[in-house]
This record gives structure tokens, sequence and C-alpha cells, in this order.
């Protein structure tokens, strides 16, 4: 009988180690597909469609018993429900009071909102297991490479109605990416796979991973967003001096290198617009290739300060504020004659529109979810692991002056999740695990 056990034991066990095995399998593959589709997915069905359907069935296979316990005993996850709840709950306050057009931000709002629920279990799961996000980084860096290839090549060698120099777009994605979210997706990927090349498991080529991170930082760069070259600025002094020179040392490099190239490129630019155009128009296509210092300072606060103003005075209550939905109109009337539509979809700051849509309790609440998330990623980076202390300074250099919304992945930007929530996540999931704790 003592024989018979331990194989009965072992049969029994084994669909339930491949049922899990399968589980962090399809979570890796979910999240891996949804990260990486910012950069070549062509639009947000197929985006969102996706960590919907990958991540549904991802879940199915979850073992929920042990995650839901730790779950309960984690401060950082008790933050993160407060702040969604609170967000939310402020939202619904307010539909009674809404327009006939707003049932549909309702709608967004809420599916928004669990599909980044959905997005921050993903991360969660996955948080513990290096190889997997190792592998994320690389997959992410890599095919943000080659979107901006692909598109360098295309815009500024071979479409008609393009020239050199011009601020680039990701034309994988809408056909031609707002050039703000390509600068901060590529930036994010940049960065993302710089950190990675200093780390001991690195089994891919070195020189295909630093090309690609040199190309990335490059095409952030031509996207001329100056919220993008705010975040990188910001990441890699975080990374240079959480691991210092000999380890940080050749990332920062890249990214002054690649600064250098672009904020000097005028002469190459002339040079390629001089081939596409030909001997007979070279001057006239010279001579509109402003200089890259020059479209920086000529674009200004670019109307954000009007919209910040704007925002500002919508807000009637500064506790509870406006809500998410519905709301727009208290303070688009305020621009109509000052800033373009495009401009005017969204308050181009998540921590300020945060404050706006949530008051100063949701402002409170996100800065206890960021609090905790900078200590983890502050005791991850003491412990070796710089990288999500780096991606979520990032993160918030770029939602400074950018974003819609921090408690929906169904925003117009749609980068808040990659930007914010993924390295927040993965620190609190394992740096708390890292911190030292109190002897009493």
């Amino acid at each position: 009988m003592k024989s018979l056990t331990p194989a009965f034991a072992n049969g029994f066990a084994a669909p339930e180690l491949r049922r899990l095995a399968g589980g962090t399998w399809a979570g890796q593959i979910a999240l891996t597909g949804f990260v990486a589709g910012h950069s070549f997915l062509p639009n947000h069905w197929l985006h969102l469609g996706w960590l919907l359907v990958a991540g549904a069935c991802a879940l199915a296979w979850t073992d929920w018993p042990p995650l839901l316990r730790s779950w309960q005993a984690d401060a950082g996850v008790h933050s993160i429900v407060f702040f969604l709840s609170w967000m939310l709950i402020r939202s619904c306050v307010q539909i009674p009071f809404m327009a006939e057009r707003a049932p549909d931000e309702v709608i967004s709002g809420i599916l928004g909102m669990l599909l980044l629920v959905m997005f921050c279990m993903l991360v969660w799961q996955q948080a513990h297991n290096g190889l997997s996000l190792h592998t994320m980084g690389w997959f992410m860096g890599l095919t943000s490479a080659l979107a901006a290839l692909i598109s360098i090549v295309l815009s500024y060698f071979v479409l008609p109605g393009h020239q050199a120099g011009e601020r680039l777009m990701n034309l994988l994605v809408h056909g031609g990416l707002n050039p703000v979210c390509t600068g901060l997706i590529f930036g994010f990927s940049a960065l993302w796979l710089a950190s990675l090349m200093e780390t001991k498991a690195t089994p891919q080529p070195l020189w295909l991973g630093w090309a690609a991170a040199g190309l990335l930082h490059f095409a952030a760069f031509l996207s001329g967003s100056r919220g993008a070259m705010l975040a990188l600025a910001c990441g890699h002094l975080v990374l240079l001096v959480t691991r210092g020179w000999r380890r940080g040392g050749a990332a920062a490099c890249v990214f002054l290198i690649t600064a250098a190239l672009y904020f000097t490129s005028t002469p190459l630019f002339a040079r390629i617009q001089q081939w596409r155009a030909g001997p007979t128009a070279a001057l006239a296509s010279t001579q509109s290739i402003p200089h890259p210092l020059q479209k920086v300072v000529e674009r200004g606060d670019n109307c954000r300060l009007d919209i910040y103003r704007a925002g500002w005075h919508a807000v009637d209550n500064v506790w509870l504020g406006t809500g998410q939905w519905g709301v727009r109109g208290l303070w688009q009337c305020e621009l109509q004659s000052k800033t373009s539509i495009m401009m005017m979809s969204h308050l181009h700051s998540a921590f300020f529109a945060t404050f706006v849509h949530g008051g100063v309790i949701g402002a409170a609440l996100l800065l206890v979810v960021l609090g905790r998330g900078i200590l983890c990623a502050h005791h991850l980076a003491k412990a070796g692991d710089a990288t999500w202390l780096s991606l979520l300074a990032f993160g918030c250099g770029g939602l400074l002056f950018d974003g819609e919304s921090l408690a929906s992945l169904a925003t117009a930007p749609r980068f808040e999740g990659l930007l914010f929530w993924l390295p927040l996540t993965v620190a609190l999931a394992r740096g708390a695990a890292t911190a030292p704790r109190a002897d009493f």
C-alpha cells in the first residue's frame, strides 16, 4: 500500500500542475501581447480586445485561493482598490446629471476600469516570474524597434507628403500614431531594453539589444515630444543613480549620444530631403526643415496652461472633484477659441486629471498608491533590480504633462497602463517581499 500512495498522489497532482503551468503560459502570452501591442496593433479594438479575450482565458486558468490570500494581506493591493473604488463611485454619482451623449462615456469608462483591473491582476501574477518579465521586455523592445525602423524608412525616404526631419509617428498604429504617444511608447521600450542589458540573465545577443535600444532612443527624440524627452531624462537619471556609473553608464551614454545626434541632425535631414526632392526643388525643400531645438522652443506650452486653467475652473468641490464621465463640457467651453479640437479631447496630465475627476480625495489616494509603489521599487533597487524604479520614474515624468485617466485603459492615449500601472504593479508585487521587516 505504501508503494502505491506516491504513484496515486503524483497521478492526481499531474493534471493540477499542468493546469497551473498552462495558466502561467496563458498569462505571459496575454500580457506580452498587450504590452508589445502598443507598438504594432493597428487600432484600439484589436489592442483592448486582445487583453479582454486573452486575459480572460489566462484568468480562467488561475489558481485563485493562494492569490486571493496574498492580496488580502498586501497593503499595496488595498491602496489600489481604494483608489479605483473612489474614482468609480464618484463617477457613478455623476450619472443622473449627465448629458444625453454620456452613456457612451459610462460604458467606455466602466469597461476601461475592468480592463485595468484585469491588467493589474495579470501583471501581479507574472511579477514574481523574472524570466517572464525579461522576455516581455525584450519582446516589446524588439517589436518597438521594428515599428520605429519601418516608420522612419517610410516617412523619411518613401511615402509622399512626408519630409525628413518631421515629427515621427508610428505608422503601424492608427495609420500614424500621435507623435507624443509615439515618443512615450518608444521611449519606454528604449529604457526598458537598455536596463535589461546590464542584467545577468541576457541570453540574447548584446549587440542586437544595444542596437534596438539606440534606435528606439533616437526614434523617441524624432517624435519631437518634450514629454518623452523629460521622461527619458528622469528614467536614465534614476537608473544611473541607483546602479552607478559602472552598470548604468552605458545606458546613460546611449541617451546622451542619441540626444546629441537628434539636436545636430538638421544637415543630415537636409541632405535626405535634397535627395528626395531632386535638384530642381532642393533649395526650397531644405529651407523648410527647421532646427530640432527651434521646433521644441516654438511650440511653447502648446496650450496646456489654458487647459489646466480651464480644468481648475471646472472643479466646484475640490474635495470630491467632477467625476470622470460626461464632464468635458465643464472645461471645454472655456477653450473654444484657444486650442485645437485635438488638444481639447482630455486634460493632458494624468495626475492633474485625477485631481479634477476625483478631487483632493482621489489625488490623495493616488499619492498613497504611488508612494507605496516608489517605496517598494526602491527596495527592489537596493536589492539589485533598478529596472522598475527607473521605469516608474519614466512613467511619472511622461504622465506629468500628458495622459487622460489613471482609472481606465480605454483612454484616448491608451498608454497609462503601460507607463504607470505596469512598473507600479510589478514594484508592489515584488518589492513587498524584499522590504525590511521591523522586529517587535
